[in-house]
């Protein structure tokens, strides 16, 4: 009853019941309390499940962390129209989204397949550099939906600090060892490979 009063009070100030490992609470180790839960679960009175389910309680800290990591990549593509995720990125509430994405790159070939499936679906980049250049020309076609034409000049920088007269740049010079579809896919919104011809 003690420790899970000490639960209580950490998920009224917090909103969740997501204790990170090594925390204290009033300083009782509330971390220990809480790994001793759930490694004991199936050996708990249905009733301390119960209470602890009723409480918000999460049993299983990885599937919860995929949930979490997967809807936030999901508001972002619904917000930025891709999963282009800066490695270093964090959403409001602070969730490092830039590190999840890493991750998941990293544990692919461990990953189950419908887990895969799932960040196929909403367009996860498997490859960061191929998620570097849908960004970037995300970036280009608001930049042209707005201004009504490709002349980025050179330092720009969007509100985000994405460095889209850096990326445009790149996209110049490597004009002749870039694939046929992002070149047509530049040349069909009236891309200027010429830098000369572009005033910035």
């Amino acid at each position: 009853e003690f420790w899970f009063g000490l639960l209580e009070e950490f998920k009224e100030r917090e909103g969740n019941c997501n204790v990170p490992s090594g925390h204290c609470e009033g300083g009782f180790r509330l971390s220990h309390w809480v790994f001793n839960q759930r490694s004991n679960k199936n050996k708990m009175t249905f009733d301390r499940v119960r209470r602890l389910n009723k409480l918000g309680f999460v049993w299983d800290v990885l599937s919860e962390k995929w949930e979490q990591g997967f809807e936030e990549l999901k508001k972002f593509k619904e917000r930025e129209g891709h999963c282009g995720v800066h490695q270093h990125h964090k959403t409001d509430d602070g969730f490092a989204l830039g590190t999840w994405v890493s991750v998941r790159r990293t544990v692919k070939a461990t990953m189950a397949k419908d887990r895969i499936d799932q960040l196929d679906a909403i367009g996860f980049f498997w490859i960061a550099s191929d998620g570097k250049w849908k960004r970037g020309f995300s970036e280009l076609l608001k930049f042209n939906e707005r201004e009504g034409h490709c002349n980025v000049k050179v330092r720009y920088v969007t509100d985000d600090g994405w460095r889209l007269g850096a990326w445009v740049g790149k996209q110049r010079a490597a004009k002749d060892s870039m694939s046929a579809e992002r070149w047509q896919r530049l040349d069909e919104i009236g891309f200027i490979w010429d830098a000369s011809k572009d005033k910035t």
